[in-house]
């Protein structure tokens, strides 16, 4: 149980409403320096995923996954409101926990939560409750009297009986039971099946009970093998029957009035029945692998996905204590505990008895919401290597094998007032100035989005929201680093409660420009790094950490906080370095100096490996070196099949500066050219001449290669700042791409004659993002006929991206006019299935080769190729050498990739077969879901 006193509890509250409950809980731990501020957004956050109320009258409230870098030492608050407050679906809580809980300490809550819920009048005596410690006592296990246990002195075998009677008289005297209670136990007699019968009485003395098997007799016309007879008092009873039940609801009841020996008897009752051998036909064994095993929010997907059918189902967990458990109950699935790598037996009965069980298994293997660990065999499990593997999102692939170096978070040491508030105005705007000199410095060193990152952070020192916030407490008093620091602290955490998880983690970018200037402020220098190559790990890392570090020397990055579309994970990945986000505050206690294995394919950091583990790394990490030598060698080769079929790789581009690279490593062109470059570095709309000389950078780079271009992708997570627009609810499903062009149509028409005036006779593809509707094609394909009439341009063709399910299933309307079709996976991919792409908890949902997202494409793809059109793949899908041949099966005529994925893409699909690749894509739409498709992909093509 967590560590919790009565001062924990605060009893008699009355709160308006749930958001309320959870606010006042996330102060209260905060206030007590149990969490840092921003947990109440993750607790909010957590809430709208799914409720968080367990039943009878109890909710426990936490925070995100995410946010678990925000906790500072575990606890737990609870506040008791007997008038009750309206929590999910109608169900009223009279009791809500806040829990702060950095790892998986709340699991062992649940499962004693577990317990205490099978009290059949709990809500009510929450409800009631006077004081803290009947709370505080209530939230212990719930004792069952050690004297109705199964003890083998009130066992007895083979009993002496030819009738009920007999047998029930010889109960009496072993329960010591009164002439009334031997009356009770005659009158209340239940055949439990398998020859098993249970009488019972009430007393209101010592409870005793007695297990009695005999010779075999009928009594109602049914076998009498055993009486279970009981002296009960109050529920003390419940636990030896629940026991009982598991060995009656596997059939094996039975088997224990074989036992010649009471001891034999007491040890099996305690233990539960276990498997004998392979599964029946009725039951499947599946190995769970999510990272966290069954805690509430995987546990109700599975409980979800149970209630689908009619079957009855229940659940055992073999490396737990065996019990069966009703599979559609969340509350009986959490008290199993189990863990990753436990194996459970599912047993169902029922007409779609099968179906169920073929659900189960695949939703657990699937990983249940959560990223899915490699299967270690439970034996190995038990007698662990002196290693730790942590877990966490992955923001960028590779390997990365060295030591640690742990950043130590800086303390700026500053006075909280001062008495010159005009020494502090100028202290702080001379700082602001330095600030910006560094930016400005950095900026030029870099190129692409970390160019673009940093101009966005010089925005924000000159945000005069943020600066007049600032001066005002400068002018009440406050000394400069202390308004500074508070001004960030509450703009970082405004963002960092946004609805959009992409938004969100922008957070990082605000506490990144709050670090560098109270820097200044505070004359403090940063944390020096070591000389040799290391790996990060630090609680975050701000994109100009990223932007200023040495390539040379950083191996690998890892954080504590951060997500996977943190401005830090675009630039981790654009410069082809391993990284991990969101692994917790745990990461933060490792050691500088510890060999580790960063595996961004993988999510996880195996903390000082043995031998044997380190030389696998090596083993695995040389190959890829060695593979990406051999691809970069023969960059330069096309891309074709085994059987013949070729396969043009362009490249993804987010500025002009990458075209030459980019062509350099291979690229046969530009398959997404990125356009938002040329409006972000500006403090206003760029004139069509500035818009001129920014692409004709890219076609010289080009020596005549193909060009294609998405027209203005702004909104979203991707704003203006020179055109101001009010705030959406969810900004994806808002104003961007398309139609943020429909309502400022000069956007678009200046941009489109820049490219036409830029391209002059090169190949240039034109493309509109986010096309949903026929009316947007329109708009934007009748003002481009209107400006190619003016100018005239030789090679150009007019196409759209395919990222909204509607423009897939309306693909062949589109594919009349349209001269291509350029499929962006990542987005098509959230859109859906409904699964932000930036959130991590959503990871193993959000995966392109999910059959539906196919589908999609395979509609698109024999729409175009009907109309004689081709179609790209402009996602990151097209670089995932598992999702490679299932795209080339379904048809598609080109991708564009990463600059430095292109040697990679080529070198796959010279291993491939085409005629091999269809086959796989025509199993690959038949599949159930992402998991099996991506079983389908590993085998040999």
């Amino acid at each position: 149980m967590f560590p919790m006193t009565t001062q924990d509890i605060k009893m008699n509250q009355t709160l308006a409403s749930k958001q309320a409950a959870i606010v006042a809980l996330s102060r209260w731990l905060e206030q007590d320096g149990y969490v840092k501020a921003g947990y109440e957004a993750g607790m909010l956050e957590r809430e709208a995923q799914a409720a968080t109320y367990l039943g009878q009258g109890i909710a426990i409230p936490h925070g995100t996954r995410e946010c678990r870098h925000l906790v500072q030492k575990t606890g737990i608050k609870a506040l008791h409101v007997p008038e009750g407050i309206d929590w999910d679906d109608g169900e009223k809580a009279y009791l809500i926990l806040g829990i702060a809980a950095s790892s998986g300490e709340h699991l062992a809550l649940l499962r004693q939560l577990a317990r205490v819920l099978s009290r059949d009048d709990l809500a009510e005596t929450v409800r009631k409750a006077q004081h803290g410690e009947d709370i505080f006592n209530l939230l212990h296990e719930y004792p069952v009297s050690p004297l109705l246990a199964w003890h083998s002195d009130a066992i007895y075998i083979q009993q002496p009986a030819a009738t009920m009677d007999e047998l029930l008289h010889a109960a009496a005297r072993r329960l010591q039971a009164s002439a009334q209670e031997l009356e009770q136990l005659q009158n209340n007699i239940l055949h439990l099946g398998q020859g098993w019968w249970l009488s019972e009485s009430v007393t209101t003395d010592i409870p005793r009970a007695a297990v009695l098997t005999t010779t075999g007799f009928e009594y109602r016309g049914q076998p009498v093998r055993a009486l279970l007879a009981l002296k009960a008092r109050g529920r003390d009873h419940k636990k030896l029957l629940v026991q009982l039940a598991d060995w009656l609801v596997t059939g094996k009841a039975a088997e224990l009035t074989t036992l010649n020996n009471a001891q034999a008897l007491q040890q099996a009752l305690s233990r539960g029945p276990r498997p004998s051998g392979e599964p029946t036909s009725n039951q499947c064994l599946v190995t769970v692998r999510n990272h966290q095993g069954l805690h509430a929010r995987p546990g109700a997907l599975l409980v979800q996905a149970a209630k689908a059918f009619d079957a009855d189902i229940l659940v055992r967990n073999l490396d737990g204590d065996g019990h069966d458990v009703n599979a559609k109950s969340l509350m009986k699935l959490i008290s199993l505990g189990v863990r990753p790598g436990h194996r459970l037996l599912f047993t169902a009965t029922g007409p779609d008895s099968g179906a169920a069980l073929a659900r189960l298994q695949a939703v657990i293997n699937e990983g249940l919401g959560e990223l899915v660990a490699p299967l270690v065999p439970i034996a190995a499990a038990s007698h662990p290597e002196p290693v730790g593997l942590l877990k966490g999102a992955s923001a960028s692939p590779g390997i990365a094998i060295g030591p640690l170096y742990v950043e130590a978070p800086v303390h700026f040491d500053y006075a909280d007032v001062a008495c010159d508030a005009v020494a502090e105005q100028r202290r702080f705007e001379q700082a602001l100035q330095l600030a910006d000199c560094h930016l400005a410095d950095a900026a030029a060193r870099a190129q692409g989005q970390a160019q673009e990152i940093l101009g966005m952070h010089r925005e924000l020192l000159k945000d005069p929201g943020l600066t007049e916030n600032v001066l005002q407490r400068v002018r009440q008093g406050v000394s400069a680093p202390a308004a500074w620091w508070a001004a960030i602290d509450s703009a970082a955490t405004r963002q960092a409660s946004s609805d959009n998880s992409t938004l969100a983690e922008r957070a990082a970018d605000i506490r990144d420009i709050g670090r560098q200037v109270m820097a200044i402020l505070c004359n403090t220098a940063l944390p020096d790094t070591p000389e040799a190559p290391y790996i990060w790990v630090a609680e975050d890392i701000g994109p100009s950490d990223i932007v200023n570090m040495d390539t040379a020397k950083v191996l690998g990055l890892v954080t504590a906080g951060g997500g996977v579309s943190s401005h830090s994970a675009i630039l981790a990945r654009a410069l082809d370095i391993p990284a991990l986000v969101a692994m917790g505050g745990k990461v933060m206690a490792l050691k500088t100096g510890t060999c580790a294995i960063l595996n961004g394919d993988t999510g996880t950091l195996h903390v000082d490996p043995g031998e044997a583990v380190l030389s696998r790394a090596l083993e695995v990490q040389l190959r890829e070196r060695e593979l990406a030598w051999q691809a970069w060698e023969q960059r330069m080769q096309p891309a074709i099949t085994t059987d013949g079929y070729r396969l043009e790789v362009g490249a993804n581009l987010g500025d002009a500066g990458q075209a030459a690279e980019a062509m350099a490593g291979g690229a046969e062109g530009v398959g997404l050219l990125r356009t938002e470059f040329a409006f972000m570095g500006h403090s206003q709309l760029p004139a069509i001449q500035q818009q001129i000389e920014e692409y004709q950078h890219v076609f010289s780079a080009l020596g005549g290669r193909p060009l294609v271009a998405r027209t203005l992708d702004a909104g979203g997570d991707k704003p203006l700042s020179y055109w101001l627009r009010p705030k959406e609810d969810n900004p994806f499903l808002g104003v961007r791409g398309i139609r943020l062009c429909m309502q400022q149509p000069e956007l678009l028409e200046t941009q489109l004659r820049a490219l036409l005036a830029a391209a002059g006779d090169q190949p240039l593809r034109i493309m509109f993002p986010m096309v949903a509707d026929w009316s947007e094609w329109r708009f934007g394909k009748e003002m481009f006929d209107r400006i190619q009439a003016d100018i005239q341009a030789p090679d150009v063709q007019l196409g759209m991206m395919v990222e909204v399910p509607s423009a897939a299933l309306n693909a062949r309307q589109f594919a009349r006019e349209a001269d291509f079709f350029s499929i962006g996976t990542n987005d098509l991919t959230q859109y859906t299935l409904a699964a932000d792409r930036g959130n991590g908890e959503l990871a193993a949902l959000s995966d392109g080769l999910h059959p539906a997202v196919l589908r999609l494409i395979a509609m698109t793809v024999e729409a175009a190729h009907a109309e004689g059109k081709w179609v790209g793949v402009c996602g990151e899908l097209g670089a995932d050498p598992q999702a490679l041949p299932v795209l080339l099966g379904l048809g598609i005529d080109e991708v564009s990739v990463s600059p430095k994925r292109i040697p990679l893409v080529k070198a796959r699909v010279r291993e491939l077969s085409l005629a091999k690749c269809k086959q796989l894509a025509g199993r690959a739409l038949e599949a159930s879901c992402a998991g099996a498709v991506r079983i389908l992909a590993g085998e040999k093509q």
